[in-house]
């Protein structure tokens, strides 16, 4: 195909099509303003601002669904259902019409709403997590709630409430396929899990001294700089909750940090970095169009996952980075690269989430579908679900949760309104597990270029059979092109039971 015929817009391209396109980019950049704003939210902003920022997003937001809906926007659409259009033509107008019509459903009001709850409800999130009391956060969560199940009724679905929020996320996928999906992982990985945790622990030597902010930060830098984040068009601040925000050329991502641990800050940095990977991947001439935009947050956490554990936590990978870190920090100095690198694989029960091992983070996700699931059937009250979450987490790994803070206001997602969000997390894994077994056969003597501090070799691998895609495939399709099979789990299982069973010397 020729680079024309390839271009979302050619000679050929009717005036409509010009129009839709002109449309569509001017939405996007409005939409780049609201994830700015939501930047300096989590970073920079006061908290007395909250309220401002809620009523500042929620024009803007406004502005965004009233030309969204626009008399003229459906007749572009209904217009150019009727042309012919170029396979990039055809694939813009098909997400676009998606976008539009989930946008028509929706009533302006409600929209603006959710928006300015959203913004309050995070900052009741925060004050809540400080003081460890859930009560704190409960009525805004409520209401969000309240108004998430009246989009889903807007949205229209054809099984549960729950499925209108999901597909948000992860288009295409339904909560029955969830369901299968989670039941066969959790039987597969509980008993792996299970025989690691109770398996002798590799010796390790802890962290000793201090790792000042100032000196993580420029370590950061420059690993997430050789992997392949461009600083020249990105940056790093510190939030509450690790994120990445922004596209084409403008996306930053955040972490948090601890002066006694450096990996703390370490991984969640590798972590965002390949959601920026992926972000900073797409074409320049689809910029602003479906085309230069991810076709899911499964595999946007594909990537992420992908980088920050199967890389990130690879011997190959700080073979070349971990010389580096010792001559950074002293206190590296003693601790030997093999030491290091089975303190960072060592699975344990953990609390959180985001620290959690590779082994364990499905529990802590599938449990969250759990809950998320049972509010939109209408099986569970919002002041009932501290009460569910210590229990089913007690059951799934065994440790009781101390307090709120450690259980469930350790995440922000709820409070946004992101319900539907967390599965993609465990879809993500899964994917990752099965891109890396792909790029492994095609990219000759990988593990070893890595080891020798390349990893454009993989970047590229991903540029070319994921990144530069877009939204031209569903993600199931997506996986299925670039790996030659359809998604599975088998390949996270093999995955995990090859490393951890070498790590921990264990036949699993």
């Amino acid at each position: 195909m020729s680079e024309k015929r390839d271009s979302c817009v050619n000679m050929a391209a009717s005036k409509e099509y010009r129009e839709l396109l002109e449309m569509i980019k001017d939405l996007s950049t409005l939409e780049q303003v609201v994830s700015i704003l939501g930047w300096d939210e989590q970073t920079y902003m006061p908290a007395g601002g909250a309220p401002d920022r809620g009523t500042q997003k929620a024009a803007i937001i406004g502005i965004m669904h009233e030309r969204l809906t626009s008399k003229r926007m459906e007749k572009l659409i209904r217009t150019l259902k009727k042309q012919e259009l170029s396979p990039d033509g055809q694939i813009v107008l098909r997400e676009v019409e998606r976008k539009w019509r989930r946008a028509l459903s929706m009533p302006l009001e409600l929209v603006k709403e959710i928006t300015r709850t959203g913004t309050m409800s995070v900052e009741a999130w925060a004050r809540a997590r400080k003081s460890s009391d859930f009560r704190v956060m409960e009525p805004w969560l409520n209401n969000m709630i309240g108004l998430k199940m009246k989009e889903a009724e807007h949205v229209g679905y054809d099984d549960r409430p729950y499925d209108a929020l999901l597909d948000e996320y992860e288009p295409c996928m339904r909560s029955k396929e969830l369901d299968a999906l989670f039941s066969r992982l959790r039987y597969k990985l509980v008993p792996i899990a299970e025989k690691v945790l109770d398996a002798p622990e590799p010796k390790s030597t802890p962290f000793t001294g201090d790792y000042p902010w100032d000196m993580q930060r420029k370590f950061i830098a420059d690993l997430c700089g050789g992997i392949g984040y461009d600083m020249n068009c990105g940056r790093i601040d510190l939030s509450a909750h690790p994120f990445t925000t922004g596209s084409a050329r403008d996306v930053r991502i955040t972490v948090r940090y601890d002066e006694k641990n450096p990996a703390y800050a370490i991984f969640p940095a590798i972590h965002e970095t390949g959601h920026a990977l992926y972000e900073q991947g797409f074409r320049e001439k689809y910029f602003g169009t479906p085309l230069a935009e991810s076709v899911s947050l499964g595999i946007h956490e594909s990537q992420s996952r992908l980088w920050e554990n199967v890389v990130g936590r690879s011997m190959p990978f700080w073979t070349f980075y971990y010389p580096v870190m010792q001559r950074t920090f002293r206190g590296m100095k003693k601790m030997s690269l093999e030491q290091f690198h089975r303190r960072i694989n060592t699975v344990r029960r953990s609390y959180i989430r985001v620290d959690a091992d590779e082994l364990t983070y499905n529990l802590h996700v599938m449990l969250r579908y759990e809950i998320e699931s049972a509010i939109f059937a209408g099986k569970l009250k919002t002041g009932e679900i501290p009460e569910f979450w210590n229990d089913r987490f007690e059951r799934y790994l065994g440790i009781e949760v101390p307090d709120d803070t450690h259980g469930c206001l350790q995440d922000v997602h709820w409070a946004w309104g992101s319900f539907g969000y967390f599965p993609t997390y465990a879809l993500g894994n899964l994917y990752s597990a099965q891109l890396w077994g792909a790029a492994k056969r095609k990219v000759a003597g990988l593990e070893d270029r890595i080891a020798s501090g390349d990893t454009a070799a993989l970047l590229w691998w991903l540029r070319d059979n994921v990144h530069r895609h877009g939204k031209r495939y569903c993600a199931s399709d997506l996986i299925t092109k670039a790996t030659g099979e359809r998604p599975s789990e088998d390949h996270f299982i093999r995955y995990v039971k090859e490393k951890y069973g070498n790590i921990y010397g264990i036949s699993l």
